[in-house]
């Protein structure tokens, strides 16, 4: 499975599921969210983790990743390379979060062409350039950038662990770029993701249930901008 755990430090039991309590650090803070529609769940839950002491500014789309849709003719979806540097400029946010969750799915190189995942050598090419290109536009004056990973189950050889990795990769190689364990907020060690925790759903019709979009709202912002958080990355 991916990540890797050592053995001794595995968790066996229940995943955290986010967090009960949103820690000091967060008072003030501006967010932007920005990707697809994972983005927009866990921005809801942000906005109320924050319960009006800060700002979310939501860009995400629902269907909308990085690496083909807005050169595809989906009206719905941003031209991001055009729009996040004025988003930038207009909220100016303490940290971004990007959730591109749709860029595991098949979709074509080029117009016309056949479908493919990332498990495709020039597929996953193009989602590590359109990746790179996304990160420089939101790191810009050194903002941090948190990436969401995969919030489900891992499979061995499956492209949720390929964009996990990449995810992993781009964190080591930027020091402003962070990868959000999400895969293990939500299962634990032994691939166990539950639909129930403390007789409270965790998914909802829109992704999470309000009570999970609230965990994961405090996980995030915890992550952000609490040091003790910080410092145990």
């Amino acid at each position: 499975m991916y990540p890797e755990t050592p053995s001794a430090s595995r968790n066996t039991g229940v995943p955290p599921w986010g967090d009960p309590t949103l820690l000091p650090g967060a008072e003030g803070k501006k967010v932007l969210v920005v990707g697809d529609s994972w983005g927009m769940a866990t921005a809801a839950g942000i906005t109320t983790a924050l319960a009006g002491k800060g700002k979310v500014t939501d860009a995400a789309k629902g269907g909308c990743g990085i690496r083909v849709q807005h050169k595809t003719g989906a009206k719905s979806c941003p031209n991001w390379e055009v729009e996040w540097p004025s988003l930038m400029d207009k909220v100016r946010p303490d940290a971004v979060l990007m959730s591109v969750q749709m860029d595991t799915m098949a979709q074509p190189v080029a117009p016309g062409g056949k479908p493919v995942t990332i498990l495709d050598e020039e597929a996953r090419r193009t989602f590590v350039t359109s990746l790179d290109k996304a990160v420089r536009i939101l790191s810009k004056r050194h903002t941090p950038v948190y990436l969401l990973g995969w919030p489900g189950m891992y499979y061995q050889g499956s492209v949720t662990v390929a964009y996990s990795g990449i995810l992993l990769e781009f964190s080591k190689k930027y020091p402003r770029v962070h990868h959000l364990d999400t895969h293990h907020q939500l299962c634990n060690d032994l691939n166990n993701c539950p639909k129930e925790i403390s007789g409270i759903p965790v998914y909802g019709p829109s992704h999470l249930s309000k009570q999970s979009e609230l965990r994961l709202g405090n996980w995030i912002l915890n992550s952000m901008f609490h040091s003790e958080k910080l410092r145990a990355k």
